[in-house]
């Protein structure tokens, strides 16, 4: 089992747990087509992978750099990630929740489809802000407002157009 950490300095640090190779190659598949930049040469990514997992079987961490991205992977405890349920869960049952474990009380982020997409739409809000335009309305910097130059989240209704040239 291992635990792969996402690492981009425009966004924030995403982490997941890969319960083998398939599931780490899966993890660096969808980095790079994430980054609009799918892989070409499965012979040297499935190296790099195979790679990346020695390198954390033996040393306990492996870096892996896709494109812009660093795809960190460390051996993760499955203790620390696995509940078998059923034990007494007192805490949700003092918030209405149920009084046996259902098996989701320990983290078990795993990276599918709406991960992908999710990171996808993340370098993108990154790419757009820091070409300064604004992630949260979607508008690139030359759609600002042609009065104020201030984008759709900000309130500007005292704001007048420039009259238009003849």
């Amino acid at each position: 089992m291992y635990r792969v950490t996402i690492k981009h300095p425009a966004i924030e640090d995403r982490t997941y747990i890969a319960n083998g190779p398939g599931e780490l190659r899966n993890i660096v598949w969808g980095v790079a087509r994430a980054q609009g930049k799918p892989v070409t040469d499965d012979s040297a990514m499935i190296a790099a992978v195979g790679d990346l997992r020695s390198r954390c079987d033996i040393e306990g961490v492996g870096l892996l750099d896709v494109h812009e991205i660093t795809v960190k992977v460390e051996d993760a405890d499955p203790d620390m990630y696995e509940c078998e349920g059923g034990h007494d869960n007192e805490d949700s049952a003092i918030l209405g929740g149920p009084v046996r474990c259902d098996g989701a009380c320990r983290p078990r982020r795993r990276f599918r489809k709406g991960a992908l997409l999710g990171l996808a739409e993340a370098l993108d809000d990154a790419e757009l802000e820091s070409e300064g335009g604004c992630a949260a309305c979607g508008l690139e910097a030359g759609q600002m407002c042609v009065g104020c130059g201030k984008c759709n989240c900000e309130r500007h209704g005292n704001c007048t157009r420039p009259a238009p040239r003849p």
